[in-house]
């Protein structure tokens, strides 16, 4: 009887203490495991924004010798070894590289549901898609559900349909913008009056700029890439 009137047992006190102690215990892991949850899903969309932006700047330049809103097979565009581009009186007007056009809209990709629009920059031409901006192109089944005449044309269909909606990186505030800027670089400012350089005797070197901004706005991508370079004769 006298050894078990020694064994007494926990009190409540301690046993308070003791549940204090797992529970600080418990929260401190739930915190971990939430932290970890959150860093795994931010890397995840930074290496979908790193596939994405790289996938614009490989469009941009595998089509740096397309012609942006005519048809080539039908129109007769003929381009020569110096990058010089002949076609037919007809569509002579509004014939342009790929790099031309883009050096002169630009693509803007508002925030969360603001579907990508193409723009006119300051003296630049008017975009002759200006009658698709601002409207609200619903993703369809297959990104490449339209389809347009020309291969730039079909890029920039893709570009609205991969950034103009919260499709493949998650929009979390108004300033998750992506938009994608060409530069024209040459030494000549009737060629160039926005961006001309005295160090640059060709015709022109065309430089592009790709910013996606993710967490809202917290943390930017960026890509510069040389897109195009004319020799000048």
């Amino acid at each position: 009887m006298t050894k078990l009137k020694n064994i007494l047992g926990l009190t409540i006190l301690e046993g308070l203490v003791s549940t204090a102690i797992v529970g600080i215990g418990f929260i401190a892991i739930l915190q971990m495991v939430n932290y970890s949850v959150q860093s795994i899903d931010n890397s995840g969309e930074r290496t979908k924004a790193n596939y994405l932006v790289s996938m614009m700047a490989e469009d941009v330049i595998g089509h740096r010798d397309s012609i942006y809103g005519i048809d080539s097979m039908v129109d007769k565009v003929v381009i020569s070894i110096d990058g010089t581009v002949t076609v037919n009186e007809e569509a002579k007007e509004s014939a342009r590289k790929f790099s031309d056009h883009l050096a002169q809209a630009e693509f803007f990709s508002g925030a969360c549901g603001s579907s990508g629009t193409i723009t006119a920059v300051a003296g630049g031409d008017t975009d002759p898609d200006a009658g698709n901006q601002g409207k609200d192109f619903s993703p369809p089944t297959s990104i490449y559900g339209t389809q347009f005449k020309d291969g730039p044309s079909n890029k920039e269909e893709k570009w609205r349909q991969v950034f103009g909606e919260s499709r493949y990186l998650k929009c979390r505030g108004e300033k998750d913008i992506k938009k994608m800027k060409m530069y024209k670089i040459c030494r000549w400012n009737d060629s160039c009056p926005t961006y001309s350089d005295a160090a640059i005797n060709d015709n022109g070197m065309y430089v592009g700029r790709i910013q996606v901004n993710m967490n809202d706005g917290r943390k930017r991508k960026f890509l510069y890439f040389q897109a195009d370079y004319n020799t000048r004769k």
